[in-house]
């Protein structure tokens, strides 16, 4: 799922180079730079419910 995700904020940074490439409205812009902070968020919840394993534990204490 993560990586489905990533694969996705790809294309809209892809999209994005295009935008600026092709001097469209800014709005346009804009919409997609939220678009890829929303991807973003989303990758973040998902790692963040995942489970730690005891590693992982041990060394967020140092």
């Amino acid at each position: 799922m993560i990586n489905k995700k990533l694969e996705t904020l790809d294309h809209v940074l892809i999209n994005l180079q295009r935008i600026v490439n092709t001097n469209e409205p800014i709005q346009t812009y804009k919409k997609g730079i939220e678009k890829g902070q929303d991807i973003i968020e989303d990758i973040r919840s998902m790692i963040e419910r995942e489970p730690t394993s005891p590693q992982e534990r041990n060394s967020s204490i140092r």
